[in-house]
């Protein structure tokens, strides 16, 4: 059974394109087999991360004494207000946990986050680069082509003339081209020249050597 429980936990992750994420939350509730959070971060159902939390003894499977109970947990569901349900998976990560084919099953870092700096795992390149944005949902919203001006392999930069929220997954296509793939909004916002932006996470491919060397 799960219990109503506001509990301060810690949780690691990482991105698809190699970047490392922490967060601090609390829980909404928990069990013995797993948590429900609200989560700030972009996470997809099938990524493991790793917890820290002060879960009561009767709720644990392993370290009873340890102030901190550390777990590895995967993402079961995931709601578009931001709330996460975990399930654990144990004290050891499961086998063939690591990155796999299609980014989802990810390791937590091993080292400190980097800096701003030094986050992404590849540079991007400024230019202008031509897409396709297709909303996940109906309704209001419509198919566009959208212009990139910052591109690499994990992401992009773009323009768009309509609304989306952080979190949102929407769909990126290269016009009369193969690349194709699901994105995550990791960021939206309105410049100073009054055009709204969106960054943008790759989930299902990385962009191609081809439109990055143009």
């Amino acid at each position: 059974m799960r219990m109503s429980l506001s509990l301060p936990v810690r949780i690691q992750g990482q991105y698809p394109d190699g970047e490392p994420w922490e967060e601090m939350t609390t829980t909404s509730d928990t069990s013995f087999g797993g948590a429900a959070v609200t989560l700030r971060r972009v996470v997809l159902r099938g990524q493991a991360v790793y917890l820290s939390l002060p879960l009561p003894k009767r709720f644990r499977t392993h370290d009873f004494s340890a102030p901190s109970y550390r777990v590895y947990a995967v993402v079961c569901s995931v709601k578009p207000n931001g709330d996460v349900g975990m399930r654990f998976l144990g004290k050891e990560p499961p086998g063939g946990y690591g990155r796999n084919g299609t980014g989802l099953f990810l390791a937590p870092p091993t080292a400190p986050e980097a800096s701003p700096a030094d986050r992404r795992a590849a540079p991007r390149r400024e230019g202008v680069f031509f897409f396709v944005l297709k909303p996940s949902t109906d309704g209001d919203r419509r198919e566009e082509t959208i212009v990139a001006d910052n591109l690499g392999p994990g992401g992009a930069r773009v323009k768009t003339t309509q609304p989306f929220a952080q979190g949102e997954v929407v769909e990126v296509a290269e016009p009369g081209g193969s690349f194709r793939t699901r994105a995550a909004v990791r960021h939206s916002y309105v410049g100073a020249d009054s055009v709204c932006r969106l960054n943008l996470m790759f989930l299902d491919e990385q962009a191609p050597d081809r439109l990055l060397s143009q």
